[in-house]
């Protein structure tokens, strides 16, 4: 949900087409490129190469694909529960928590995941 909201922010502030923004595992790398040339500099902190990454990646195994898998298999209700169980290792957690910012403006509560 939060790699959407990210996906869907940088659809409207930098004027990229949401088919643009999904693209095939082999084209992750020059569309982050892409999209960080045309990051401002508070952007830019935000989402690094590897948050960029995050976002998009869609592969098997890849945090975008665990989420979606999480999300899918739960009941609405549990929905977010479901996806913030998923294990996060620190540089993950601090990544999501970058992507969390840009797209919502404010830090994450990742208390409950602890």
């Amino acid at each position: 949900m939060v790699l959407d909201d990210a996906r869907n922010k940088l659809a409207n502030d930098y004027q990229f087409s949401l088919d643009e923004l999904r693209p095939r595992p082999s084209d992750v790398g020059p569309l982050v490129r892409l999209i960080q040339s045309r990051l401002n500099t508070e952007h830019a902190k935000l989402l690094s190469y590897d948050a960029l990454t995050m976002i998009f990646d869609s592969s098997d195994g890849s945090m975008r694909d665990d989420g979606n898998k999480a999300a899918h298999e739960a009941p609405h209700a549990d929905r977010v529960d479901s996806v913030l169980e998923v294990t996060l290792t620190k540089p993950q957690r601090d990544l999501l928590g970058n992507i969390y910012y840009f797209a919502h403006g404010k830090e994450p509560d990742f208390e409950r995941a602890a």
